[in-house]
């Protein structure tokens, strides 16, 4: 996922994985500290915030 926009991808991930989003990217954040690498570790930051910014600003669906 080479997006560069975190609010793209953070609308991706929610779509994918739903109630997972969040976890998901936090997971990934995770494993590139381990790797050492601060530059991808600092972007899945960056969507994980942008996830949980869409999560309280967007109105959610209600069934019809």
């Amino acid at each position: 996922m080479q997006q560069s926009d975190p609010r793209e991808v953070a609308r991706m991930m929610i779509e994918r994985h739903g109630l997972r989003a969040q976890a998901v990217a936090l997971e990934r954040a995770a494993e590139m500290q381990t790797k050492g690498d601060t530059a991808e570790f600092d972007r899945w930051q960056s969507i994980h915030a942008a996830i949980c910014e869409l999560r309280r600003t967007e109105p959610r669906h209600q069934p019809s």
